[in-house]
C-alpha cells in the first residue's frame, strides 16, 4: 500500500518531496561514488556562479527564484569548501558579490561531464515515461502565477 499514492492531489507535496528525495538521494550517491566533495543542494548557485560570476546574493536570488537567506546560507557552505569566495562590490560597498574560488571553478570543469550525464538521464527518464515534466511543471507555475493554490483554497473555504 502507498497512502501517498492514494491520497492522489490531496498529498501533492508530499509525493513531490518524496519524488525529489530520490532525486537528491541518487545525485549525492553519484558525487560520492566519484568522489567529488560536493552537494546536490549547491548546484543551482555553483552552475550559475561558474557562468555568470561575479553576482550579488540578490541577483542569484532573482535568476533562480530563490530567497535571499536561503542564497546566502548555500554561499556561506560552499565558502567553507573554499569553493565560493565574497567580496564588497567597490562601487556600492553594501552589495556582496560573489564568485567561485580557483578551487572551485577547477571543480566546476570536472563536473561538467557528470552535470551532462544528469542530464542525459533525466531526458531518458522522461523519454521512457512519455512525458515532458518540466514542460507540465512550467504550465502550473504559470497558472499559479495567476492564482496561486493559497488563493484557491481559501476561495473554496470561503463558499463553505
Amino acid at each position: 500500500m502507498d497512502y501517498i499514492e492514494e491520497l492522489g492531489t490531496l498529498a501533492l507535496a508530499s509525493r513531490l518531496r518524496r519524488f525529489i528525495d530520490k532525486l537528491i538521494k541518487d545525485g549525492t550517491r553519484v558525487y560520492e561514488s566519484l568522489d567529488f566533495e560536493f552537494e546536490v543542494r549547491w548546484f543551482p548557485i555553483f552552475h550559475l556562479l561558474s557562468y555568470h560570476s561575479p553576482l550579488t546574493v540578490m541577483q542569484i536570488a532573482e535568476a533562480l527564484g530563490l530567497a535571499h537567506p536561503s542564497i546566502i546560507e548555500t554561499a556561506d557552505e560552499m565558502a567553507r569548501r573554499a569553493l565560493v569566495t565574497s567580496y564588497r562590490d567597490d562601487a556600492d560597498k553594501r552589495r556582496r558579490l560573489l564568485c567561485l574560488t580557483e578551487e572551485g571553478k577547477n571543480l566546476a570543469v570536472k563536473l561538467e561531464p557528470v552535470w551532462k550525464a544528469f542530464w542525459e538521464a533525466a531526458d531518458d527518464v522522461f523519454r521512457e515515461a512519455g512525458c515532458d515534466l518540466l514542460d507540465s511543471i512550467e504550465k502550473v507555475e504559470t497558472v499559479l502565477e495567476q492564482k496561486t493554490f493559497y488563493e484557491r483554497i481559501v476561495a473554496r473555504l470561503d463558499k463553505q
